[in-house]
């Protein structure tokens, strides 16, 4: 992916040599920026060339957004990103794991069945928390509407769960207002949202193009969806399936677990079909990379659909339940079974050598 998108970028650069370095590229991760400034570096054959600037889509100068805000926006965008740093993984850890052993502790003065747990249970449980909490915050949502989730008529446990959860709802946010801190994910959502309303409010003057990112946090789908409305703003999706039927791409957009469900569900955000989709200039098109592509079609292909195999006739049901296997000379042959129902098919001739 990196070498076609180095390549694509180099074409749209044409012969200026100034053309490649105003570009501005968003990839997923720091080590996609890596690998994308090697693949350029294998384009260019040895030779010196200004690279684009690059940058991991979830890191945002929160001081270039003040410097570059508008008049009208400046003054929101230099309170939004005011913001309290963010607290570390391993003090947010430990800090998470005092509470879960306070509160166990008191509940076991309180009530003889329960047992205090020891620094050991209380770091595990601690680590779970830390956990649900960046999946919240992550997908924009909130634990206040938690007490409607659990009727009384539900079994014990899961009150006891839900003052469990607790800690998170009130004692943590208590702590954070108190040491003036904030939880990592939410603070990279409150930066990515500021960098949206500030290329929407003054769009760049320079090409964006946002590479290789499905949109799988809200907040990071919200900045590419900016991206493609900016004038000199470019998506580039990581290998979408333009040709797929329709109705296996339907499936696609219910399955959470398919490889292309990131994508369908940043078109559907983005208001755009796969036809409106264009090819990247130099994805390739040459009979090797045909064949990859109708195989790797073929395996992308929803569970709820996979047996409609476009040659008629592999993966239908009835052929396996009446226990006809295909043979390489296109013969039918019906392999008998053994007492456990299986299929059996003689052992293969030892070989003379």
């Amino acid at each position: 992916f990196v070498d076609a998108l180095a390549l694509g970028l180099l074409a749209q650069a044409g012969d200026d040599p100034l053309a490649l370095s105003d570009m501005l590229v968003l990839l997923p991760t720091r080590r996609a920026c890596r690998s994308l400034r090697e693949a350029f570096l294998r384009q260019a054959d040895g030779k010196a060339m200004l690279l684009p600037r690059m940058q991991p889509v979830g890191d945002v100068d929160e001081e270039e957004l003040v410097l570059t805000a508008p008049g009208s926006a400046a003054g929101a965008l230099a309170e939004l990103t005011d913001l309290p740093p963010a607290i570390s993984e391993t003090e947010r850890l430990l800090l998470l794991t005092g509470l879960v052993k306070a509160q166990r502790n008191q509940q076991a003065k309180s009530d003889p069945a329960l047992d205090p747990i020891g620094p050991d249970q209380a770091l595990l449980l601690a680590r779970e928390l830390g956990r649900l909490l960046d999946q919240v915050q992550t997908e924009g949502l909130s634990l206040d509407r938690l007490d409607g989730q659990v009727p009384e008529l539900y079994a014990d446990h899961w009150g006891v769960t839900l003052d469990f959860l607790n800690i998170i709802r009130t004692a943590w946010p208590a702590h954070l207002a108190e040491s003036g801190l904030m939880d990592p994910a939410e603070r990279r959502n409150r930066l990515l949202l500021s960098q949206a309303e500030l290329w929407r409010e003054s769009p760049p003057t320079h090409p964006v193009i946002a590479a290789g990112s499905t949109g799988s946090i809200p907040a990071t789908a919200h900045l590419i969806a900016t991206v493609a409305n900016l004038p000199q703003g470019m998506v580039v999706l990581p290998g979408l399936d333009r040709v797929l039927a329709q109705e296996d791409w339907g499936a696609v957009v219910e399955d959470a677990t398919h490889p292309q469900h990131g994508m369908a569900v940043l078109l559907q955000k983005l208001e755009v079909t796969r036809a409106d989709v264009l090819d990247w200039p130099d994805a390739g098109t040459g009979p090797d990379r045909t064949a990859r592509r109708l195989c790797a079609r073929r395996q992308r292909r929803s569970a709820g659909v996979a047996w409609r195999s476009p040659a008629g006739w592999m993966n239908r049901p009835s052929r396996m339940c009446n226990g006809w296997l295909p043979h390489r000379n296109r013969q039918r042959r019906k392999w008998p079974r053994n007492a456990c129902g299986r299929f059996w098919k003689p052992p293969a001739r030892p070989q003379p050598w």
